[in-house]
């Protein structure tokens, strides 16, 4: 739950997107890792917002000029399949759950993280993002047997398996989300995306091509040179 300054934060973040036309299609979690919670002395991940349009469609390349310091995670999100109770327990929440798939997230890190107030501030530096196709397979065994794995040309990483001891287990996740969410007189609802989390910190793009797979299927982010 968040205290009153940090809610007011994100609230007015979510506001000036939506006056700018653009359209809440879920929400993110960012500094869910232990180094994240630690780094901002807190001790739930920070709740923001996705908007339509920074949608990307997986393998468009982008333009990175008008951007500080771009960088990108390897997230795993959540497609929902309907609208989420306020006091929802987690077995509710998983039968909300239409699939659980890979994401990527791509963010401008301009600003060191001073307070939790100010990356709310900054809607948790969200500049873009992509998730792979609803499976519509449902919760099933959750992430377990899951692996993510994630490239960027000459970058990358040992296969990511046991997801939830690096962005938290998805009980408490999914619980904040859902609280913070209905904090902000929304909610999760019907369609939402959710990104729970990235396996590892904001990576510094090195313009080859950044590359997440889960479960065998692939998504992609590349860059205009």
């Amino acid at each position: 739950m968040l205290n009153q300054e940090n809610l007011t934060a994100i609230k007015i973040a979510i506001e000036k997107e939506i006056k700018q036309g653009k359209k809440q299609v879920g929400w993110k979690l960012g500094f869910g890792s232990q180094a994240g919670l630690k780094a901002l002395g807190i001790n739930r991940p920070l709740i923001g917002a996705l908007f339509d349009s920074d949608q990307i469609r997986s393998n468009t390349k982008i333009d990175l000029e008008a951007v500080i310091e771009p960088r990108v995670e390897a997230e795993l999100a959540a497609h929902i399949s309907s609208d989420i109770p306020s006091d929802a327990t987690f077995d509710q929440i998983k039968n909300c759950i239409s699939s659980l798939v890979a994401g990527i997230e791509f963010v401008d890190f301009h600003s060191p993280p001073k307070s939790p107030a100010f990356v709310l501030s900054e809607n948790i530096y969200q500049r873009g993002w992509i998730v792979d196709a609803d499976t519509r397979s449902g919760w099933g065994d959750g992430v377990n047997n899951c692996q993510i794995t994630a490239t960027m040309g000459p970058e990358r990483w040992e296969p990511f398996e046991n997801i939830e001891t690096l962005i938290g287990t998805l009980e408490d996740n999914f619980g904040e989300c859902n609280l913070v969410a209905n904090q902000l007189g929304r909610g999760i609802l019907r369609d939402d995306i959710i990104l729970l989390g990235s396996m590892f910190p904001p990576h510094p793009v090195n313009m080859s091509d950044f590359v997440v797979s889960m479960n065998g299927s692939e998504i992609a982010l590349r860059f205009k040179s």
